[in-house]
């Protein structure tokens, strides 16, 4: 697993442990003047406008589907205008399930939008066309109608992989009916396969579990998706009984065990933990969480064949840690696992938030000092993670880690593992000596004071336009920016967005030199940047769509998040 994939797992884990009891914050100046800005444009379907379309407009730098909604509806002719809009980045979507966004790429519905302060943003048009449907029935092996059961489309080219690590990600999915009948509608023109069950080879039952589990099928009845009929969609056409005849359910097994004090032997009552499934180099983390009772047993079921591990939740265990408990699954229930929980490393200190900015000084009691330790142990790899409330004179303690390298991160409000904007760990200090840029050794149980994690707060802005030469932007196209420091990917676990015009901002930078690259289709720009600290400075990145496309290298490596 790599390093990224890691640390977003953890982030999983410490949002699930967040307290619900903060609210939303912003280390931003508020100021009491309305909002003046605007976004207006059209729809049209076959050039023709539609009238009474719900428009959603929300901030698109949002990483969970949370947060307040702008509304507008179409007038009789297609336009319409969403007033009061504050500056900032926005995604702007019509209402309109059935249809698809005319030469687009993929399914995405939504257009980037940056509103300067009063600006009227126009002609943020969208041209749709009806959407393709794909509809069929699914049995089982006694040829009986399987009813609540998730059925995953996906691109006919999503399996011809480079690699057998890589994995297929569906692109749209629907759910069978009480006959076994399913309804996947608004899908763009293409070729697709269509898949039924679960596979260690691709992402599906993204959206809760189905009432059963069954081997993944392709249709008609092939469980290669090498060999599964390539079902072709065109504008506004439907392709009928696409159908998939299942197996016999995957048969599931339940794991027993008990949960002690390593060092006493006793018992732990109420310990809540939760178990991720081993799937080659990545882990998959099971939709089962286990409490352990009065007389710290626990009952996990549910469980497919595979192998397995359990994991804590953080802050759950009064400052203790478990030993990593692989265990595996094959033809029967498990029984007898012994989960030990020791006393966990802690490490306490204090946050020092490097600004003379009296209003982002009162925000520190608001974050969270979180971290991780890297758990290559685990099935899959992993991490066990720790969270802090900051005192008002900036203190913090994470109990319950286990020993190895500790990663720093700032937290925001409830249910965001975004640092806030502008906040930047610069340094880790032990008793006065810097010890890494973000992260600090400790070992086992070990009781760790001293720490200073040092948080600079950057007011620079990079303000530009992407221009675009010799050719336009297919619809569904995004542009992708990428910004390093050095040797350094910077932490944004969402990318900055270019709008619909091109446009993009990027602010809460710390002074400093900087790399900004512009990226569509394979063809690149990039140039150097010189940050200043309440200053915007402005960029113009412009791409040749004449010229042959470069093959992209990896992605980048986050490091030291």
């Amino acid at each position: 697993m790599s390093f990224t994939v890691r640390f977003l797992l953890a982030v999983v884990l410490v949002v699930v442990g967040l307290p619900a009891s903060l609210s939303a914050q912003s280390t931003t100046k508020q100021t009491s003047k309305a909002p003046r800005g605007s976004i207006s444009g059209r729809i049209t379907i076959k050039e023709k406008g539609v009238p009474g379309v719900v428009l959603s407009l929300r901030k698109s730098d949002l990483l969970l589907p949370f947060g307040p909604y702008q509304r507008a509806t179409t007038d009789q002719d297609g336009f319409y205008r969403v007033p009061n809009v504050a500056p900032g980045s926005y995604e702007i979507s019509p209402s309109v399930p059935a249809f698809v966004m005319a030469n687009s790429r993929d399914n995405t519905k939504a257009k980037t939008v940056l509103v300067g302060e009063d600006e009227n943003v126009d002609n943020i048009n969208f041209s749709l066309v009806r959407g393709g449907v794909i509809t069929g029935r699914v049995t089982d092996a006694d040829g009986r109608p399987v009813i609540q059961q998730e059925v995953n489309i996906f691109l006919a080219t999503a399996f011809d992989r480079a690699t057998p690590q890589q994995v297929a990600f569906r692109i749209a999915a629907g759910q069978t009916d009480d006959r076994g009948i399913y309804r996947v509608y608004g899908l763009l023109s293409g070729r697709y396969k269509v898949a039924v069950g679960k596979s260690d080879d691709s992402y599906g039952n993204m959206y809760g579990p189905s009432r059963s589990t069954y081997k993944q099928m392709f249709h008609p009845d092939v469980s290669d998706p090498l060999k599964a009929t390539v079902i072709e969609v065109g504008e506004g056409t439907e392709a009928n009984n696409v159908d998939i005849a299942l197996g016999r359910e995957l048969q599931t097994f339940n794991a027993s065990g008990r949960v002690i004090d390593a060092t006493t032997g006793l018992p732990l009552p109420n310990i809540r933990f939760g178990v991720q499934r081993g799937v080659g180099q990545r882990t998959e983390y099971v939709n089962t969480l286990a409490t352990s009772n009065a007389l710290g047993d626990f009952v996990i079921e549910g469980l497919i064949a595979g192998k397995y591990s359990i994991y804590l939740f953080p802050n759950m265990a009064a400052g203790m840690r478990a030993e990593g408990l692989p265990f595996d699954i094959v033809d029967q229930d498990v029984s007898g696992l012994t989960v030990k929980l020791y006393k966990g490393a802690t490490v306490s200190g204090v946050v020092i938030l490097e600004t003379d900015d009296k209003s982002v000084l009162q925000t520190l009691p608001q974050l969270q000092v979180r971290a991780y330790v890297s758990n290559p142990s685990a099935v899959g790899g992993g991490a066990s993670s720790a969270m802090s409330p900051i005192g008002a004179d900036g203190s913090f303690t994470l109990t319950g880690l286990p020993g190895g390298t500790v990663n720093f991160n700032l937290g925001g409000v409830a249910m965001s593992p975004f640092p806030p904007k502008g906040m930047v760990i610069s340094r880790v200090e032990r008793d006065g000596v810097a010890v890494g840029t973000r992260t600090l050794e400790v070992k086992e149980s070990e009781q760790l004071g001293g720490v200073r994690v040092f948080v600079s707060y950057g007011t620079g802005i990079i303000r530009g336009v992407v221009k675009l030469e010799n050719g336009t932007l297919p619809d569904g196209v995004r542009i992708f920016l990428r910004l390093t420091k050095g040797n350094e990917q910077l932490n944004f676990m969402r990318p900055p967005q270019v709008d619909a015009r091109g446009h993009f901002l990027i602010d809460g930078l710390v002074a400093g030199s900087y790399e900004i690259s512009a990226n569509v289709l394979g063809r690149a720009s990039k140039r150097e940047v010189n940050v200043q600290d309440g200053v915007a400075t402005d960029v113009v990145l412009t791409i040749d769509m004449s010229a042959p496309p470069v093959r992209p290298g990896p992605p980048p490596v986050i490091r030291n998040p």
